[in-house]
């Protein structure tokens, strides 16, 4: 049998899947996507980092120092390169992992690395409760001070 063929006989056979989707109320469909929703959020495992945004809020800093570069490492920057981009996580303790520098094209050095492990955050907060999050953190290209 052909595909044509064997696509009829399905239809044929099957009349609810050869029907017309019904209309489906427009406050019944809100009401199965509220109850979705509160489900999912029951079960929300919030040690789980999800993406920062609104919402959630993004974590908030409370200590710790910001990052500052090798100047030898900055010589080869352009001169519109003056901000970074590092993603990380951010865990519900407060402490920040798995950072990924992401602008310019710089990775993170051993000071800066231990630098970020004393970074300390204010978790991001999902209806009123603090939950991990992963965010991208922006922050000016310092050079690092020569001794």
């Amino acid at each position: 049998m052909h595909l044509p063929g064997l696509v009829s006989l399905l239809l044929l056979s099957s009349p609810a899947l050869a029907a017309e989707p019904a209309a489906q109320d427009p406050k019944a469909l809100e009401a199965e996507i509220q109850r979705d929703m509160e489900a999912f959020e029951k079960n929300l495992d919030r040690g789980t980092p999800i993406p920062c945004g609104h919402p959630p809020m993004r974590p908030e800093r409370i200590s710790g120092e910001d990052l500052q570069f090798d100047p030898a490492r900055l010589a080869h920057l352009d001169e519109d390169e003056t901000t970074y981009m590092l993603t990380c996580t951010f865990k519900l303790n407060g402490k920040v992992t798995g950072c990924l520098m992401l602008k310019p094209a710089l990775s993170l050095d051993a000071k800066n690395r231990e630098l970020v492990k004393q970074w300390r955050f204010k978790p991001a907060h999902y209806k009123g409760k603090p939950i991990a999050t992963t965010c991208t953190l922006f922050g000016k290209v310092t050079p690092r001070p020569t001794k």
